[in-house]
């Protein structure tokens, strides 16, 4: 989240002014991983995906990758939200885990998430797990 600097002076403009001003937190999401079949994760992901919560969900899918065998598994359903930045994270998860040849496919999705890769044209690059 970017940090905004607020110029406290004279006038109406104060701390209270400034507090009310500052940008709410953004909605957490979360994510639960359990093993798969063969050797792959499933990552369960809940909340909005955004330019926000983009940089806290690479670390995480990063670390799930790096903890299966074969690649991971991401059950999208609970997500509410998912904007070009949480899909740039996940073409970028899904080329660094081809790159160690891994494979990330997209299990259930929640239909915003659908309506993206399907405007986008990134929906076949995602396959659904056999």
């Amino acid at each position: 989240m970017a940090e905004h600097e607020f110029v406290h002076g004279s006038g109406s403009w104060g701390a209270a002014t400034a507090a009310a001003a500052a940008p709410a937190t953004p909605p957490p999401f979360t994510t639960d991983t359990y093993p798969g079949s063969d050797g792959c994760l499933v990552v369960v992901i809940r909340g909005e995906l955004d330019f926000d919560t983009a940089p806290a969900l690479r670390l995480a899918l990063r670390e799930a990758l790096g903890r299966s065998r074969t690649g991971l598994e991401l059950d999208l359903q609970g997500v509410p939200f998912l904007d070009c930045s949480g899909l740039n994270v996940l073409l970028g998860m899904r080329d660094e885990a081809r790159d160690r040849g891994k494979r990330i496919t997209l299990g259930a999705r929640s239909a915003a998430v659908a309506r993206l890769l399907d405007l986008s044209g990134t929906a076949s690059l995602f396959p659904c797990p056999r």
